[in-house]
């Protein structure tokens, strides 16, 4: 497996318990200034959407709610911060060019249905 092979094809779709690495590999364009492990999205047992920064620069988010539209402005979240994410959240891996790698938030609230018997 070569290194820009290394990343699965889009979309990202996470359940309760999973984590997903980004990195410079989920780049167009990979850039050196983007660790090999930027961040990490996990879904907690509650159902939340994790965001923890990991790498050397900080991963940048920015909220995507109504009120802020089109999109908030960028933030820094710095390595060992964790953030949850909302739907229509943004993250990117890139601080220096937040606009060039930019990954969207869908959260998903799965419907169990019960069988009668």
């Amino acid at each position: 497996m070569q290194a820009h092979d290394r990343s699965l094809p889009l979309p990202y779709v996470l359940r309760l318990g999973e984590e997903q690495v980004l990195s410079r590999w989920n780049m167009v364009r990979q850039k050196l200034t983007v660790s090999r492990e930027q961040c990490k999205v996990a879904v907690a047992a509650d159902g939340a959407a994790l965001l923890l920064s990991t790498g050397r620069g900080p991963t940048m988010w920015r909220s995507r709610a109504a009120s802020e539209w089109p999109c908030g402005p960028w933030n820094a979240l710095y390595s060992g911060q964790v953030r949850v994410i909302e739907d229509g959240d943004q993250l990117s891996l890139d601080c220096n060019d937040p606009d060039d790698a930019v990954f969207t938030c869908h959260v998903q609230q799965q419907q169990q249905q019960q069988q009668q018997a």
